[in-house]
């Protein structure tokens, strides 16, 4: 079984070598790995280049891609283009994979081939150096609709997630429109089409950062959430919408950061 893993760039110098230490000591290389770099002006693309030969002494196949500053979910979309093999791992360029990873999810989907999608546990590091454990499989029933209960709460963490490729292509990939929130876009596109296990172990790291651009500006968050469940809510119920809208608008994060 073989992954192809793609991890999205931009300015990423002063965070992207722990990222790479972390997929090369995987214990499971079967594996490429596709940096695709959304426009970067520090020297980024160098320090790739840089680990190159890291990559290929131990047999994975490293690609960069070069793209003009269109957003991550462009580069997402350039790098799927590229990849050769049927199951996709995302991962950005400021988190981190514990070393057995990809041998944990590999062994479980040898087993259960009915899945098509498989997530783990997170640890969430603050920029405070406070340390959060994220289970997202509290939150997911594999015996009720995938889609109602991404609009509860929207579950799938894009480094935890390792996916079938095809299930991106048929919905049209990533929304390039989106600056932020393209990944929870792209979930509810996919909906109940999602055959989802998560794995409970904390198999790696979501790092907070100053400028991420997947998440912030905060409003501008707020504003695509808002359109992306207003797009989405076919075959949703009123109060399900009616709740979710209700929650971002009350969100600890549109208060903390409009009214401080």
């Amino acid at each position: 079984m073989y992954f192809s893993i793609i991890c999205p760039t931009y300015n990423s110098s002063k965070f992207i070598r722990k990222t790479i230490y972390s997929l090369i000591n995987q214990e499971y290389q079967n594996f490429e790995v596709i940096f695709s770099d959304d426009g970067s002006t520090d020297d980024t693309i160098e320090i790739l280049n840089n680990y190159k030969l890291d990559f290929k002494k131990k047999g994975i196949d490293i690609f960069i891609i070069k793209n003009n500053h269109k957003g991550p979910g462009h580069a997402r979309n350039k790098a799927l283009q590229l990849a050769k093999y049927d199951w996709i791992s995302f991962i950005d360029s400021d988190d981190l994979w514990s070393e057995n990873k990809l041998i944990r999810v590999s062994n479980f989907l040898k087993q259960n081939i009915d899945h098509n999608c498989i997530l783990h546990r997170q640890f969430f590091l603050g920029l405070n150096n406070k340390i959060k454990k994220y289970s997202y499989d509290k939150y997911f029933n594999s015996k009720l609709p995938v889609k109602e209960q991404l609009f509860k709460r929207p579950f799938i963490s894009m480094s935890a997630v390792t996916i079938k490729k095809h299930l991106i292509f048929e919905v049209g990939g990533f929304n390039e429109k989106y600056q932020n929130a393209q990944d929870y876009d792209l979930w509810l596109r996919i909906g109940d089409n999602l055959k989802i296990h998560i794995l409970p172990e904390f198999l790696g790291s979501y790092c907070e950062r100053v400028g991420n651009i997947t998440s912030k500006p905060y409003l501008l968050r707020i504003k695509n959430i808002l359109i992306i469940l207003n797009k989405n809510k076919k075959n949703i119920g009123k109060i399900t919408y009616f709740l979710a809208v209700i929650k971002i608008l009350l969100s600890k994060e549109w208060f903390s950061k409009i009214f401080k």
